[in-house]
């Protein structure tokens, strides 16, 4: 997106949560302008970090933590890394899948009768 674009989308929203805080919603002016001014931010934050190619996004992402994606740091990360992080088979599983726990919770109290 570019930066023009962006300054004109983040008025443009402000100016609306604006009207929205204040004519809307009859908040006191000051928390008006407050309010506007988180939105218009997290709104430019958001629209700064959205780029016109996620494909390009992706890949800068995938050399800059190569290590990361399971390749070797400063060398190319090998085929299908991303899917080695999510079902790594080399190790223990993470969480047992069994049978729940059927012992009692040593914090909960006793059952009292009525």
């Amino acid at each position: 997106m570019s930066a023009v674009r962006l300054a004109l989308l983040t008025g443009a929203s402000t100016a609306a949560s604006f009207g929205l805080f204040y004519l809307w919603l009859r908040s006191p002016l000051v928390l008006a302008l407050l309010g506007a001014a988180l939105f218009g931010t997290v709104f430019m934050m958001v629209g700064a970090s959205l780029g016109d190619d996620p494909v390009a996004a992706d890949e800068a992402w995938r050399l800059e933590a190569r290590d990361l994606a399971g390749g070797p740091a400063g060398g190319p990360a090998p085929d299908g890394a991303a899917a080695s992080v999510v079902a790594r088979t080399d190790g223990p599983p993470l969480a047992t899948v069994g049978a729940p726990n059927d012992e009692p919770d040593p914090d909960s109290e006793p059952n009292r009768p009525a």
